[in-house]
Protein backbone atom coordinates (compact mmCIF):
# COMPACT_ATOMS: atom_id res chain seq x y z
CA UNK A 1 0.00 0.00 0.00
CA UNK A 2 1.06 3.50 -1.34
CA UNK A 3 1.15 6.77 0.88
CA UNK A 4 -2.08 7.80 -1.09
CA UNK A 5 -3.68 4.53 -0.43
CA UNK A 6 -3.11 5.06 3.02
CA UNK A 7 -4.22 8.24 3.43
CA UNK A 8 -7.39 7.48 1.07
CA UNK A 9 -8.35 4.76 3.23
CA UNK A 10 -8.36 6.71 6.41
CA UNK A 11 -10.32 9.51 5.18
CA UNK A 12 -12.89 6.96 3.49
CA UNK A 13 -13.22 4.82 6.47
CA UNK A 14 -13.50 8.39 9.11
CA UNK A 15 -16.68 9.38 6.41
CA UNK A 16 -17.96 5.92 6.34
CA UNK A 17 -17.68 4.66 9.72
CA UNK A 18 -19.98 8.27 10.58
CA UNK A 19 -22.71 7.36 8.15
CA UNK A 20 -22.70 3.69 9.01
CA UNK A 21 -22.75 4.58 12.44
CA UNK A 22 -24.85 7.33 12.37
CA UNK A 23 -27.49 5.67 9.81
CA UNK A 24 -28.12 3.05 12.25
CA UNK A 25 -28.49 5.16 15.05
CA UNK A 26 -30.62 7.56 13.62
CA UNK A 27 -32.54 4.93 10.97
CA UNK A 28 -33.15 2.61 13.60
CA UNK A 29 -36.44 4.46 14.57
CA UNK A 30 -38.21 3.30 12.00
CA UNK A 31 -39.72 0.22 13.88
CA UNK A 32 -41.15 2.97 16.30
CA UNK A 33 -42.27 5.44 14.36
CA UNK A 34 -46.24 5.27 13.26
CA UNK A 35 -47.00 7.29 10.52
CA UNK A 36 -45.61 6.47 7.00
CA UNK A 37 -44.05 10.36 6.51
CA UNK A 38 -41.75 9.90 9.63
CA UNK A 39 -40.32 6.97 7.97
CA UNK A 40 -39.30 8.59 5.06
CA UNK A 41 -36.33 10.58 6.30
CA UNK A 42 -35.23 7.69 8.51
CA UNK A 43 -34.92 5.31 5.72
CA UNK A 44 -32.74 7.46 4.08
CA UNK A 45 -30.59 7.78 6.63
CA UNK A 46 -30.28 4.31 7.13
CA UNK A 47 -29.87 3.70 3.47
CA UNK A 48 -26.95 6.24 3.33
CA UNK A 49 -24.90 4.41 6.19
CA UNK A 50 -25.66 0.98 4.70
CA UNK A 51 -24.18 2.15 1.13
CA UNK A 52 -21.45 3.95 2.78
CA UNK A 53 -20.49 0.72 4.35
CA UNK A 54 -20.86 -1.42 1.47
CA UNK A 55 -19.19 0.91 -1.16
CA UNK A 56 -15.99 1.05 1.53
CA UNK A 57 -16.05 -2.72 1.85
CA UNK A 58 -16.42 -4.06 -2.04
CA UNK A 59 -13.64 -3.66 -4.08
CA UNK A 60 -10.63 -1.55 -3.84
CA UNK A 61 -12.59 1.16 -3.32
CA UNK A 62 -11.06 2.55 0.08
CA UNK A 63 -8.10 3.10 -1.45
CA UNK A 64 -8.59 5.98 -3.94
CA UNK A 65 -9.45 9.10 -3.90
CA UNK A 66 -13.17 9.47 -4.51
CA UNK A 67 -16.06 12.10 -3.79
CA UNK A 68 -18.64 9.06 -3.15
CA UNK A 69 -18.28 9.75 0.12
CA UNK A 70 -18.76 13.62 0.04
CA UNK A 71 -21.85 12.43 -2.25
CA UNK A 72 -23.57 9.77 0.42
CA UNK A 73 -23.06 12.56 3.06
CA UNK A 74 -24.68 15.28 1.43
CA UNK A 75 -27.86 12.04 0.53
CA UNK A 76 -27.81 11.83 4.47
CA UNK A 77 -27.78 15.44 4.70
CA UNK A 78 -30.83 15.54 2.36
CA UNK A 79 -32.75 13.06 3.76
CA UNK A 80 -32.70 14.89 7.08
CA UNK A 81 -33.53 18.52 5.62
CA UNK A 82 -36.85 16.26 3.77
CA UNK A 83 -37.51 14.58 7.59
CA UNK A 84 -37.67 18.30 9.05
CA UNK A 85 -39.29 19.90 6.39
CA UNK A 86 -42.32 17.06 6.78
CA UNK A 87 -42.39 16.41 9.93
CA UNK A 88 -42.29 20.17 11.42
CA UNK A 89 -45.87 20.37 12.54
CA UNK A 90 -45.36 16.82 14.52
CA UNK A 91 -43.57 18.00 17.92
CA UNK A 92 -43.13 14.21 18.90
CA UNK A 93 -41.35 13.15 16.04
CA UNK A 94 -39.38 16.64 15.07
CA UNK A 95 -36.66 16.29 17.83
CA UNK A 96 -34.19 14.01 16.13
CA UNK A 97 -33.78 15.60 13.05
CA UNK A 98 -32.43 18.95 14.57
CA UNK A 99 -29.39 17.35 16.10
CA UNK A 100 -29.35 14.67 12.66
CA UNK A 101 -29.09 18.12 10.54
CA UNK A 102 -26.22 18.89 12.77
CA UNK A 103 -24.49 16.04 13.06
CA UNK A 104 -24.74 15.84 9.19
CA UNK A 105 -23.64 19.25 8.08
CA UNK A 106 -20.62 19.28 10.21
CA UNK A 107 -19.83 15.89 8.43
CA UNK A 108 -20.25 17.17 5.14
CA UNK A 109 -17.81 20.50 6.00
CA UNK A 110 -15.64 18.10 7.77
CA UNK A 111 -15.47 15.67 4.50
CA UNK A 112 -14.68 18.30 1.94
CA UNK A 113 -12.48 20.30 3.64
CA UNK A 114 -10.11 16.64 4.33
CA UNK A 115 -10.77 15.56 0.58
CA UNK A 116 -9.52 18.91 -0.02
CA UNK A 117 -6.21 18.79 2.35
CA UNK A 118 -5.94 14.81 1.27
CA UNK A 119 -5.03 16.41 -2.25
CA UNK A 120 -2.81 18.85 -1.64
CA UNK A 121 -0.70 16.37 1.03
CA UNK A 122 -0.75 13.90 -1.98
CA UNK A 123 0.19 16.28 -4.73
CA UNK A 124 3.70 17.00 -1.61
CA UNK A 125 4.43 13.81 -1.50
CA UNK A 126 4.23 13.39 -5.35
CA UNK A 127 6.50 16.01 -5.96
CA UNK A 128 8.87 15.05 -3.09
CA UNK A 129 9.37 11.49 -4.37
CA UNK A 130 10.31 12.91 -7.78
Amino acid sequence: MTLGEAVNRGYNMMVCAVLGLAGLALGSVIVAENDFNDKIDDSGLLLAGIVAVVWYLMGRHRFSRSIIPILLVSLALAAQVTGVIIEKDDKEAFGDNIGGTILYVLLLMLSIVQYMRNARHQAAAGAAAA
